[in-house]
């Protein structure tokens, strides 16, 4: 989905950098309701190594609600999936019902909990049971993005699509697949292990079905060890190379501002506030 932003000047681009296979262009704008990129804290154990596997990395949360949303300046989990979705709602009461239903599943996985009971036991449990009976946060994210497809009559939302956001020129010499383009809704799902991203997923999928209807989706990963360095080692991709050495510093808030959210002084509907711009590209 491409929600590139373009302000006239050449600006680093922040990039959770994944070595994808395939070629594909998508496109879209990050909603603005989620979650603080503040994580939690989780005590360890001093003896904890970091050549091995943390026990209580599992219970590390982040906040979803928040000025921004979460899964954009934190440091990379090791896990990750990108899936696009078409939005199947009919009208604007059913595109505020997904929204809401995405609010509530999302704000319950990031936070996790015991796995509520079915009121009905002749009907499936309301969990894929992958987990177990209590879902662990994981340090999950689930990043949501809006293309600019949302933006058509459907909606009536025309007058509210982000001036920036249009669909991702093509590069020279191409070969693109239609089914690998483009989308209503991206959701950006990242955790410390793949079960929690694939357990995320198939519940938003489970309880969204006359709703949303995926597109396409692309996984991808880099090393744990990387991942728990918490950014502070550059992780190496399967090319052998540093990826991500020329970031900026997401710790320096008025950088931050000027190259990455968007704020009220800029020509953006209102409701973008907060909120940024992605672009996706397979390669």
């Amino acid at each position: 989905m491409d929600n590139g932003k373009n302000r006239g000047r050449p600006q680093p681009q922040l990039a959770r950098r994944r070595l994808l296979k395939g070629v594909s262009i998508v496109s879209g704008a990050l909603a603005v309701s989620g979650g603080c990129p503040v994580p939690a804290a989780v005590q360890r154990p001093s003896s904890f190594s970091p050549g091995t596997l943390d026990p209580d990395t599992r219970r590390e949360r982040q906040p979803f609600y928040g000025l921004h949303q979460a899964g954009i300046i934190i440091p990379q989990q090791a896990a990750m999936m990108l899936v696009s979705f078409d939005v199947l709602a009919g009208d604007k009461d059913e595109l505020i019902r997904l929204f809401k239903l995405l609010t509530h599943r999302i704000a319950f996985l990031t936070r996790g909990g015991k796995v509520p009971a079915s009121d009905n036991p002749q009907m499936p449990p309301l969990d894929s049971g992958i987990l177990g009976d209590e879902i662990y946060p994981d340090n999950l994210t689930i990043t949501v993005s809006v293309g600019a497809g949302l933006f058509d009559e459907r909606f009536g939302l025309q007058q509210q699509k982000p001036s920036s956001l249009v669909l991702m020129t093509r590069f020279p010499h191409d070969a693109l697949d239609a089914k690998l383009c483009h989308g209503d809704l991206l959701l950006q799902i990242c955790a410390n292990t793949n079960d929690t991203v694939i357990h995320a997923l198939r519940d938003i999928i489970k309880n969204t079905p006359d709703l949303l209807s995926v597109r396409w989706r692309r996984e991808g990963f880099f090393s744990d060890h990387a991942a728990r360095s918490r950014g502070k080692e550059t992780p190496v991709n399967l090319l052998g190379f540093k990826d991500g050495t020329a970031n900026p510093d997401t710790h320096d808030g008025s950088l931050m501002d000027n190259i990455l959210w968007v704020s009220a002084v800029q020509k953006e509907p209102a409701w973008t506030a907060g909120g940024s711009y992605q672009a996706v590209r397979i390669i």
